[in-house]
């Protein structure tokens, strides 16, 4: 018997990812200069997407993640905010609309936000180009080439050390050799004894 047998975390999913992008845009509206750009905000939503994968082993949104020239990219928000001027305009009188997104997708965007949101739109972009989810998809001159979850998924869970990616607050990390055979099966028990009092 292991933990994972006893209690099934609760991780939201197949979120709208406008909804998801809006959030981003939002966090980045409260700050004294605002900088993201569509580019920027194409990456922060694919780490978003793959640090939730590896995390959770759902998907943050709905949308498939695509491999770009300029980087993994989701369409419908490309779309949406095409050009390469920031999205909020360095001024106080911003307004934009607040997005009510469950708690604990709140909780691990803002993890995302706060590892990132120092990195330039450059920064990120040469950050993604080095992965193997991007590069490995990517066809110069082809259009929409999706980006697979389970790509997404590998790269982070095994590439990507530990202290480098983002958690789902439900999950707990523990190395390989944390625990013995003898000490897991006596973990699961005692876990069970906590959780069903």
């Amino acid at each position: 018997m292991t933990v994972n047998d006893l209690v099934e975390p609760i991780f939201s999913h197949d979120l709208d990812v406008l909804d998801v992008a809006d959030y981003l845009i939002e966090q980045d509206a409260r700050r004294p200069e605002p900088d993201v750009t569509p580019l920027k905000l194409a990456k922060l939503l694919y780490l978003a997407q793959a640090n939730y994968l590896a995390s959770t082993g759902r998907r943050l949104f709905a949308a498939d993640v695509e491999a770009y020239d300029n980087g993994p990219a989701v369409h419908q928000v490309w779309k949406r905010h095409a050009g390469s001027r920031q999205i909020i305009a360095a001024r106080e009188d911003v307004s934009v609309a607040h997005v009510e997104l469950p708690a604990d997708v709140v909780e691990f965007l803002d993890a995302v936000w706060a590892r990132y949101q120092d990195y330039s739109a450059s920064q990120l972009w040469r950050l993604t180009h080095e992965q193997a989810p991007w590069k490995d998809h990517y066809v110069q001159g082809a259009f929409r080439k999706r980006i697979p979850d389970e790509a997404m998924t590998v790269y982070f869970r095994e590439r990507v050390p530990a202290a480098d990616r983002v958690f789902h607050a439900n999950v707990v990390i523990m190395p390989d050799d944390f625990l013995d055979e003898d000490d897991a099966d006596l973990f699961a028990a005692k876990f069970a004894e906590f959780t069903l009092q």
